[in-house]
């Protein structure tokens, strides 16, 4: 091996150690400063609002800072609360009624085993014949389905157990809660009140070529991110609409209240309007009200085409991403790591294109094996 393919190697594993190094670096320093990133973010989101009042109204930044984080955080305490009354109030009317709903079904039950002139009736009957005329496999089903039965009750106990407990954790750390929400708030005002002074500071301290580098990156990726949640905020809307307008169609009670609990579940990873909508079905299907009942199963087959045939084009269209590309981070994402992989996977491709397009790849490249940065002239 010549000296120079020995540099190269030696420059190849410097830029990996740099990488895990400084990936390892993020990953402990997230949990430290979290509550002032997210303070940066809402001082960023901010601060085209703050130079208005100041250019327009005349109004010194501290009193700007202040009143947009006022109206902000006023806005948002007020709609979530305006929404929060209106769903307990329709599910308080709700859970009156959900006896009345438990108790068509134990009489729908029990009007299908006892009619003798039932079909369902009747194939009960021929299997217990069956099942008496054949003990062996009659054992076999049994523990068979003993076995399954606690699987399912053990699944069912474990599901509701950890519901319980999350809802306990989340009551227990709603002070903790309180408290990052006060340091973000505090972070906001303060970052947001020395903006143009740190901005400054900061520029100054980094070199030219990586300001431009960085500046092409901060660009990208605040698009993308931005465009994506943008992207998710789009979906979870058309999905709310579509399942509003469905419910009003079908004459369904508590249609706006449905159609809000189900936006909000749509946007949950591991859940999605299926887990409203089917359950719901199963139960009309099973009570007997079969028009009802088709009526939410097609309302659930529209959703989901709707969502699948506009979630690729939305999400490429406000991240910047070939619709490919992004077909293709979602795929990879949901085999990569399950459903939580639909969000994460575009993020890692527009973080990705974004380095591509700074041409932090090809400098790479070019410094492992040449050993110097290229040139940016012409």
């Amino acid at each position: 091996m010549n000296r120079e393919s020995l540099h190269m190697i030696l420059r190849a594993l410097l830029v990996v150690l740099i990488t895990g190094i400084t990936y390892y670096l993020i990953v402990f320093a997230i949990p430290l400063t979290y509550p002032f990133i997210i303070g940066w973010l809402i001082a960023t989101i901010a601060e085209p609002v703050v130079r208005w009042l100041e250019r327009r109204a005349r109004m010194p930044r501290w009193a700007g800072v202040t009143l947009t984080l006022f109206l902000t955080v006023g806005l948002l305490i007020t709609l979530l609360v305006v929404i929060a009354s209106q769903i307990v109030i329709e599910l308080t009317h709700m859970a009156d009624l959900l006896p009345v709903y438990l108790n068509e079904v134990n009489q729908y039950l029990l009007d299908t085993f006892v009619n003798e002139e039932n079909e369902l009736t009747r194939m009960i009957q021929n299997i217990q014949n069956y099942m008496e005329d054949n003990p062996e496999q009659k054992s076999e089903i049994m523990n068979s389905i003993r076995d399954n039965m606690g699987v399912i009750t053990n699944r069912g106990t474990q599901a509701i157990t950890d519901i319980i407990a999350g809802i306990g954790t989340f009551l227990g750390n709603l002070p903790y809660y309180a408290t990052v929400l006060v340091f973000s708030l505090l972070a906001a005002f303060f970052i947001g009140l020395d903006w143009p002074r740190l901005k400054d500071r900061i520029l100054g301290l980094i070199p030219e070529r990586i300001k431009t580098t960085g500046g092409m990156i901060f660009k990208d990726l605040k698009q993308g991110l931005l465009g994506f949640v943008r992207a998710q905020l789009t979906l979870i809307t058309i999905t709310g609409i579509i399942v509003w307008i469905g419910l009003l169609i079908m004459q369904v009670e508590y249609a706006t209240t449905i159609a809000l609990i189900t936006a909000a579940i749509d946007l949950l990873p591991y859940f999605g309007v299926g887990a409203v909508l089917i359950p719901w079905a199963g139960y009309l299907f099973i009570t007997g009200n079969i028009q009802l009942g088709v009526g939410i199963a097609i309302l659930y087959i529209i959703t989901l085409v709707a969502r699948q045939m506009l979630e690729p084009k939305l999400v490429a269209s406000n991240i910047g991403l070939n619709p490919l590309l992004t077909l293709i981070a979602l795929f990879i994402g949901l085999k990569w790591i399950g459903v939580l992989g639909l969000i994460i996977g575009p993020v890692v491709a527009v973080v990705l294109v974004a380095l591509h397009r700074a041409r932090i790849f090809t400098d790479l490249w070019h410094y492992i094996r040449n050993g110097n940065p290229p040139s940016r002239e012409g």
